[in-house]
């Protein structure tokens, strides 16, 4: 019979242990998880890394053995990182640079190998559930295979640096049929002039690719390129401008936005040392990795990426530091601009390159590269790190809140004990924490949702170690006014018919230049003037459609310029601009200064018309030639050549643009003299063709206006 001091020792050790566990599962994010024991791992490198949905992990790379055990180039693991012995893939002979493992639990593999298994299977091939060869796949490449990614109908996306594949010529990518023969559906011409390390999916089926070409199918494309569906190159996806080195991985945000990781310096010029984020349509994120990027090695590079549900972002490769702080080889970045996230931490790191990179469903990290300890701890080409701790939190609700385009504000309800601290950061730039970024117990964060016009964005925030997911819907639709130089009033119309205006009154002067944006970032687009008041370009900007003074005015530009308007930034608030003799001048503040961004375009007889083309948040640049009746545009603000072009309008017609359809992208419209009056002309997309609207609406010498003047949502 045990005595009472016996049983409260007893009691002692198990709270010991537990607490030991708890520590293991829910401890610092980045630290070694206890819980996965891979042994001494591999006696080499693990290059690529796949988690099946049953927690069981797929590792391949250049090794030949898994904890003393022989397993060639390829190995399967249990969810504690002991060997699967029921996985028994034979003899690879030669390297496995990259895995995907399909819904039916099959396993292809792509790399630099002759024979799988003592059969002939060169740098392709697919692996039944067990490890044993699928004899029914047969789709050899010439030379390496380095990237591969499964379509959602099964198809099978094959990248690297092969000139023929399942003998045929497609040079660095193809798609092959779920059974392993090519998709001839797929552009035959689809080709890189360089290795191809790098494929990403797109929810609409486009396919990003990224590698060491300055060539695909044919048109200059400096290490990133996008495709369509089909693989035909994406003419609507912007290429920033060069990369001075190789595109190594590449990830894509729930919004859109794409991050991309190498082996590069610049990006159009500008400074990112190995990581950078690009916009939906191509263009350089700006507000993200402007401070440092990967360093500390001769060539520092990033390898791997990864995506968190709550925004951050997991980047692993060869580097001592980013963004100036040390580093060894893996680190996570905030989603909001790219700066180090102190939460995340590793110790002393990787003591070599880390190479691939896969997330759990339960948010832990795993890791496989040349590295043999982990934060000094033997870890030999494997290694699973915690994720985020849930928090001391009972709860944080609600979890998920859908809004509107006109924006607004949410609140978050925390449920914690007295004990529990908890803070709350946002993930994204269009949503402010305005209360509640830190608290104890029982508390709210209160937040605002920017206003903006697009197509439907998510974005996140974490609150006490939990995401809150917003989605927001996508913008309205617009209509069309007139400003009337005759008496100084504007006529705005709620609808895309003939009829009388809903809304009527004066403010301008006759010799004005009509205006119209959102001013103040609250959904409603309002009106302005541009006038030249004793010799100065001067903008007068009212935050209301209805008679009065000016909110706002400033002058920028000079006289004889042409005024535009547009949300330059993606920040939800229209600011104004000039083009002048070809060049565009744009302001991101609504205030007197300098340019914040220049942009050569068009020619000085051209007329200006802006608008978001690509349903990105951001406005950008395009003229309309009326010598030959084109109209031209780019999707992003850096100089160059057109993006696309279409024919559309005659020469004494008057240019617009707006989102007639509510899609989140703006569309092209004119309006012309016909029979004595003005007529509309819309068209929905940015294509060659008749009007999808037509309509009659003001009088001879009236100028439009475009707008959402409600502010319906």
């Amino acid at each position: 019979m045990c005595n009472r001091q016996s049983v409260e020792a007893f009691s002692v050790w198990i709270i010991f242990l537990l607490a030991m566990s708890a520590g293991q599962v829910f401890g610092q994010a980045g630290a070694v998880d206890g819980t996965f024991n891979p042994g001494s791992g591999v006696n080499g490198a693990v290059y690529a890394v796949a988690v099946q949905a049953d927690g069981k992990l797929v590792i391949g790379g250049e090794f030949t053995a898994f904890n003393g055990v022989p397993r060639s180039n390829l190995a399967r693991l249990n969810a504690d990182g002991s060997l699967d012995t029921t996985f028994a893939p034979g003899s690879i002979t030669g390297e496995v640079e990259a895995l995907v493992v399909q819904s039916d639990g099959k396993v292809v593999i792509g790399g630099d190998f002759s024979s799988v298994a003592g059969v002939s299977r060169r740098n392709l091939a697919r692996l039944n559930p067990d490890g044993s060869l699928d004899t029914g796949f047969v789709a050899d490449a010439d030379n390496t295979v380095y990237a591969l990614a499964l379509r959602s109908d099964g198809k099978l996306l094959v990248a690297g640096d092969f000139i023929a594949l399942a003998g045929q010529r497609r040079e660095r990518i193809a798609q092959l049929e779920p059974n392993g023969t090519l998709d001839t559906g797929f552009n035959p011409n689809a080709a890189a002039n360089g290795t191809i390390f790098a494929l990403a999916l797109q929810p609409n089926g486009r396919i990003l690719v990224g590698g060491a070409f300055t060539q695909v199918n044919g048109s200059p494309r400096s290490r990133l390129a996008r495709l369509t569906p089909d693989g035909g190159l994406d003419m609507t996806f912007s290429q920033s401008g060069p990369m001075d080195g190789t595109v190594l991985a590449l990830g894509v945000q729930p919004d859109g936005r794409i991050v991309v990781g190498g082996a590069f310096r610049f990006v159009s010029g500008i400074e990112r040392n190995g990581i950078a984020r690009l916009e939906p349509g191509g263009a350089l994120d700006t507000s993200f990795g402007a401070l440092g990027g990967v360093g500390g090695r001769l060539l520092p590079t990033v390898h791997a990426v990864g995506l968190q549900p709550n925004g951050r972002i997991l980047v692993g490769g060869d580097f001592t530091t980013i963004n100036g702080t040390p580093r060894n080889s893996v680190a996570r970045l905030n989603g909001l601009d790219g700066s180090l996230d102190t939460g995340f931490d590793i110790g002393s790191g990787a003591s070599s390159a880390v190479l691939a990179l896969a997330l759990q469903a339960d948010g832990r990290i795993i890791l496989g590269g040349t590295f043999t300890t982990f934060n000094g701890t033997p870890q030999a080409g494997i290694v699973r790190l915690l994720g985020d701790d849930p928090g001391c939190a009972s709860s944080v609700l609600p979890a998920v809140t859908n809004v509107s385009a006109l924006g607004g504000e949410g609140v978050v309800t925390v449920t914690a004990a007295g004990s529990c601290t908890w803070r709350a950061v946002s993930d994204v730039p269009w949503i402010t924490v305005l209360s509640g970024a830190t608290g104890s117990g029982n508390g709210t964060v209160t937040y605002r949702v920017a206003a903006h016009r697009g197509r439907a964005r998510t974005g996140t925030l974490t609150v006490a170690g939990r995401t809150v997911t917003v989605n927001q819907a996508v913008s309205a639709f617009e209509t069309v006014g007139l400003f009337r130089r005759s008496d100084g009033f504007f006529y705005l119309r709620n609808s895309l018919t003939s009829g009388f205006a809903d809304l009527s009154f004066f403010f301008g002067q006759g010799n004005d230049i009509p205006l119209s944006g959102d001013w103040d970032g609250d959904g409603t687009t309002t009106i302005g003037v541009f006038r030249i008041v004793s010799g100065a370009a001067t903008f007068f900007l009212r935050n209301s459609n209805s008679a009065g003074f000016a909110d706002v005015s400033f002058s920028f530009g000079a006289p004889g310029d042409i005024p535009v308007v547009g949300d330059w930034n993606g920040d939800g608030r229209d600011t104004v601009g000039v083009f002048r003799n070809g060049v565009f001048l744009l302001r991101n503040t609504n205030s007197a200064g300098m340019a914040d961004s220049i942009v050569n375009f068009g020619l000085g007889t051209d007329v200006p018309v802006v608008g978001d083309w690509d349903g990105n948040g951001t406005t950008t640049v395009g003229c309309y030639r009326r010598a030959n009746g084109f109209f031209y545009y780019r999707n992003d603000l850096l100089s160059g050549v057109a993006e696309g072009a279409l024919f559309y309008g005659l020469a004494d017609d008057l240019p617009f643009a707006g989102d007639w359809d509510g899609d989140g992208r703006d569309g092209i419209g004119i309006v012309r003299l016909t029979e004595g009056s003005w007529r509309f002309f819309l068209k929905n997309e940015l294509s060659p063709g008749f009007a999808d609207v037509s309509f009659n609406y003001g009088n001879v010498n009236d100028l439009p206006v475009v707008g959402n003047w409600n502010g319906r949502p």
